[in-house]
Order: structure tokens, then sequence, then C-alpha cells
């Protein structure tokens, strides 16, 4: 991926550019990289030669060996450890094979109206520390009675797919909110343990993007029974990196600056909605033969 490192496309909507950044990563960016993951020349180079040598000796998993910018992400989520990336790159293609519920015949297609019905996508900006920002809106904004649970997962996971490939995300990380405003007794005994799990083990391993926060909004009581089912599958690292804010947005601004946020969440963001699904749709519209490719790759059955 991508195309946009020779035609690069935008979208312009609500003041806002919506577009990837697979080209250079910034000066900050380049900063992180260097101090937080090891990044140095010759760590990139001696990191693809053996991250490369690894992965041929993987028989049944198929990969784009070929692809710089697709071996840089589980490189830099690794510090550039070869051995460590070739684990994460297993478990992220183990993770599509444990939930076919959820990542087989995944497409475009498939989450269209889902995208178009302003369930949740990515922000136009990225925080004030180059993160990305995904929102999911579930309570109040799900009508389970139309759209099955596994929707929202299938839907993030789409935007994973094509996040991991920015190599300002790779460094940077991604913020991921989650608005569960009135969120029924009904709607909660929809969340399965086995969604659950599938949620859990998505974020810490089957995206394949550096987590730097997780955080939960105007979540109801019956949340914290939701959260007592996932904490077996939570890794004890990932724990400290789960935010439970409740309505207060002062909470919430102390990890995300409320200029890279809509005004609901007490941010500054001008015209800035909660959900830009019918634009990120046309975005992954643009990618969707890249995606395609992508997706062809994994373990061999």
């Amino acid at each position: 991926m991508y195309k946009s490192l020779k035609d690069p496309f935008v979208i312009q909507h609500d003041g806002f550019d919506f577009k990837f950044d697979f080209g250079e990563p910034s000066q900050f960016a380049k900063d992180v990289a260097r101090t937080e993951l090891r990044e140095t020349p010759e760590n990139v180079e001696n990191g693809l030669k053996e991250l490369r040598r690894l992965l041929r000796d993987e028989p049944n998993l198929h990969c784009p060996l070929e692809h710089d910018l697709w071996l840089m992400s589980f490189l830099r989520l690794a510090h550039f450890y070869p051995e460590e990336a070739l684990k994460k790159i297993q478990n992220f293609y183990k993770y599509r094979l444990k939930y076919p519920e959820i990542c087989e015949n995944l497409n475009l297609s498939a989450i269209k109206e889902y995208l178009e019905g302003y369930h949740g996508s990515m922000l136009p900006q990225r925080d004030q520390c180059g993160r990305r920002i995904y929102l999911g809106l579930c309570g109040k904004y799900w009508n389970h009675k139309k759209w099955h649970r596994d929707y929202s997962l299938k839907s993030f996971l789409m935007h994973s797919e094509y996040l991991r490939c920015e190599p300002e995300t790779q460094i940077c990380g991604i913020h991921i909110i989650v608005d569960m405003d009135s969120l029924t007794v009904r709607q909660a005994l929809l969340i399965t343990v086995r969604y659950l799990q599938c949620l859990v083990e998505l974020v810490q391993s089957g995206m394949g993007i550096r987590i730097k926060g997780f955080h939960v909004l105007n979540q109801p009581q019956i949340t914290n029974v939701i959260y007592s089912l996932a904490k077996p599958f939570i890794q004890e690292k990932f724990v400290s990196r789960i935010y439970f804010h409740g309505k207060d947005m002062t909470s919430l601004h102390r990890h995300i600056s409320p200029e890279c946020l809509p005004k609901c969440y007490g941010g500054t963001l001008q015209e800035a909605k909660q959900s830009y699904g019918p634009q990120v749709y046309e975005l992954f519209k643009r990618y969707e033969q890249d995606y395609q490719q992508f997706a062809q790759y994994g373990y061999r059955k």
C-alpha cells in the first residue's frame, strides 16, 4: 500500500482534509521514533533484512516481503527487534484465523451502510502528539435491531488496516474512544464474553498499531460488569492504558487536547462531528484495490 505515495488523495468536508498519511513522517514523529523505538538507519536496514529472512523460514505464512512500509509497521511496533516483530506478525494473522466471524469476507461493501450510518470513524485531526483518534459510538447511537454487534469490530478492523500503514501512525500510535452513552441492559446482554475477548485481542494483537489509550465515555453502571468479564483477557501492561472518564471531559483532556476533539466532548474543534463515516468510506473506496491485495496474505489454509 498505497497509491497516495504517488497519487495523494484528499476529501474535503466541513473544513477538514481527510487523507491517509502514507508519505514521510513529520520531523516530530522521526524524533519520537529515534528516542522511543530505537529507529536508526542501521536498525532499519538490519531489521528489514533479518525480518525478511525470518519470514522466509515460515513456509505457511504468506507475507508481502517486498513491501518495506508493511514490514516497518511491525518493526516499529517491536522497537526494531526482528524476532519480536515476527511474533507480532504471527499473532496478527492468528487473530484472523481465530475470529472468522469478524475477519472472513471483510470488504468495503460489507460495512458500507454501517459507515454511512455515522456509527463511528477516525476523527479528521490527530492529537497533540501526532496520534490518530478513532471514535466508536455505542449505547443510544447503536440500533441493535438493525446492526449486529460484530459490525463495530469489522469497521474498526478495516480502519486499522489502513491506519497501520501510515508511518506517522506506526510511530505515534492511536487513541480509541468509545462513547457508551445510555447503553441499556438489553444492549449490554448482547455483548458476550466471546465478543469481549475478540475486542480485547484485536486491540492488543490484531491491529498491529501502538495503542496509547482506550478511553470510555459516558458509561452507565452496567459497564462495570462488562469490564469484569473482559478483564481476564487484558494483558497487565494494557490495563494501565484503559481509562473510564464517565461524563468528566476534563479527565479525557488530560490525554487528548480539546483542540483535537468535537464540542460534545468539551473540544474546541470547530464544526467537528462525532463520526465521519461517509467521508471515510469514500477514502477507503479510493484504496480498495490495495486493501483487497493485502487481504490475500496470511497463513495458508
